[in-house]
């Protein structure tokens, strides 16, 4: 019988016969047709790619599918090298495989194109509109390639253009030069003159889950906003004897919840016109209806969101006195998907603090913002892309000084939240019904950081805000702050290309423990104060990790200090 090899994941999905790095290299080595710096620099960018992947070449399957995602999570920052460096070193690297035929050449020599698609990219070029420009030049050279006439681009060669990405590119994504270039050809159509004026469609990458408010019924959203303004206005001699009202931002949540939780029930077959209150959400066999809805979404494993839903659909037929038996039903599914309170830190962010440890890791984060503000990117920078880069800087060092939640970074209003006591002095100021633990927070703001604030407020108009936009990170039409979410990933996308770290908004609160701890073991209380716990234990328990650490090294230095005193 003949043994059969199974494919490790990692290769599993490799066409048999791929060659890998250093087949290419011998194959190099011996091309008569190159010269001897042509021959260099590709085998260089074989190498250098290897060893960015920590891999030998022998190793390295020159496959692009295999490739692209695992060169996109590479940071040139975090492996000492410039952009324009890594940048050489994956152009060397592709030209190398294109040289072999394992991927398309590319094409971007002016004479390449047809008269009419030459015609039409002088324009462009021409132009120097750098949002049209980069988007679709390659998508033009493969349009002229395949034979395809101006007039006649469709979708279908827009969609045929992100196959050929998927085969062809070994580092970007193949989605985003996608969209880019279909948003680049709608751009064109309406700023290079003589350009086709056939629109592409764009699909959405939105999963729409939450319904809109139009898409249920007017019955159910006017018996919600009836519960949500009993919890915010409650009444003390009622039944249910609550007496103090929910904050504003606790009672946006449960609405937003429930609503949620109705567009599950509508993704699950319940005709929409069938939710006609919040009684029908809370009816145990649509409760369990919605619940395996939101289990399918997560592998059929309960995550936060599952559990905290289903503790509000139990909670609120409580209070909205709910038969016995319906209470106690919910009771127990709420019970079979409740999820754990996280006691400590995760294991992910445990390993991102660790690089954070090295004290030149943590110096190369303490002072980027301050580098960024002062130097935004150039290059093909833009006036929008250096005040956006400005506003990332600051958002960045105000979470190093101040480790508040992303919620409330992003909420930050000029004039209620900076208060300047007329002395000079700036202080942040949360009030207890901003922040999650009901505790109000404030920050004595360095001045530093003040300069950094002063001086972004003067020169972010008109590119980032309209003038006098009373939000410190606005949305763009001045119309409220920038999504939380939105501005969370961008903080972590900036310090990752910059820096190479690994590094989210909430972490700087776990960076600030852990920096506070060291310089201070112990000290609990005054950490819980920083980050505005409600108890002391729940700050222990979240961080006493991180001493552990700080223990077993300070014995580490004692021990090798000893054994030098016994030497001596």
């Amino acid at each position: 019988m003949t043994d059969t090899v199974i494919a490790t994941p990692d290769s599993a999905f490799i066409p048999k016969g791929t060659p890998m790095f250093s087949d290419l290299v011998a194959q190099l080595q011996v091309d008569a047709d190159l010269t001897d710096t042509r021959r260099r620099d590709l085998i260089s960018g074989l190498r250098r790619v290897a060893r960015a992947l920590d891999r030998a070449p022998t190793d390295v399957p020159a496959y692009g599918r295999w490739l692209q995602p695992r060169l996109a999570k590479l940071s040139p920052a975090a492996m000492g090298l410039t952009v324009k460096a890594w940048q050489n070193a994956v152009s060397d690297a592709r030209a190398a495989m294109a040289h072999c035929g394992l991927v398309e050449r590319r094409w971007s020599r002016p004479g390449d194109l047809s008269p009419d698609w030459r015609q039409l990219w002088r324009a462009v070029l021409a132009s120097n509109d750098r949002s049209v420009q980069p988007a679709i030049g390659r998508f033009v050279y493969f349009l002229n390639h395949g034979g395809v006439a101006p007039a006649e681009v469709s979708d279908a060669h827009a969609l045929a253009y992100r196959e050929a990405l998927t085969v062809n590119e070994i580092s970007k994504s193949p989605e985003v030069a996608y969209r880019a270039a279909v948003n680049g050809w709608n751009l064109a159509t309406q700023r290079i003159p003589g350009w086709p004026q056939v629109r592409l469609t764009l699909p959405s990458r939105q999963k729409v889950i939450r319904l809109a408010d139009e898409a249920l019924p007017a019955s159910f959203l006017a018996d919600l906003d009836a519960l949500i303004h009993r919890l915010a206005n409650p009444d003390p001699l009622a039944e249910d004897g609550r007496a103090r009202a929910l904050r504003p931002v606790t009672l946006s949540q449960y609405r937003r919840q429930l609503v949620r939780f109705a567009s599950e029930l509508v993704h699950s077959g319940l005709p929409a016109a069938e939710i006609r209150d919040v009684a029908t959400l809370l009816d145990p066999v649509n409760a369990e209806r919605g619940l395996r809805q939101m289990l399918s979404r997560t592998g059929n494993k309960s995550v936060k969101m599952i559990s905290e839903v289903a503790a509000l659909l139990r909670n609120v037929s409580r209070i909205t006195g709910q038969p016995e038996e319906v209470q106690k039903r919910l009771v127990k599914l709420a019970a079979k998907v409740a999820v754990a309170p996280q006691r400590e830190i995760t294991a992910k962010n445990r390993d991102r603090l660790r690089v954070l440890q090295d004290g030149a890791s943590a110096r190369r984060l303490l002072i980027f913002p301050e580098r960024l503000f002062n130097n935004p990117p150039a290059g093909k920078a833009n006036a929008f892309t250096k005040a956006l880069a400005r506003e990332d800087a600051l958002a960045i060092a105000i979470l190093l000084y101040c480790p508040i939640r992303i919620r409330n970074l992003a909420g930050i209003h000029i004039e209620k939240h900076l208060q300047r006591p007329g002395d000079g002095r700036v202080f942040l100021v949360l009030t207890e019904d901003e922040v999650k633990n009901e505790r109000p927070q404030e920050f004595e703001l360095p001045r530093d950081l003040v300069r950094m604030i002063d001086a972004h407020l003067k020169t972010r108009s008109p590119e980032l805000c309209p003038a006098g936009t009373p939000w410190l990170f606005p949305r763009r039409d001045s119309s409220g702050a920038v999504d939380s979410g939105q501005l969370a990933g961008r903080i972590a996308k900036r310090i990752r290309k910059e820096t190479g770290l690994a590094m989210n908004a909430h972490l700087f609160r776990h960076f600030a423990v852990m920096t506070w701890l060291d310089a201070h073991p112990g000290s609990y209380e005054a950490a819980r104060r920083l980050l505005g716990h409600s108890e002391v234990s729940h700050t222990i328990n979240m961080y006493s990790g991180l001493e552990v650490k700080t223990a077993t090294k300070a014995f580490a230095e004692l021990v090798a200090t000893n054994k030098k005193g016994r030497r001596a």
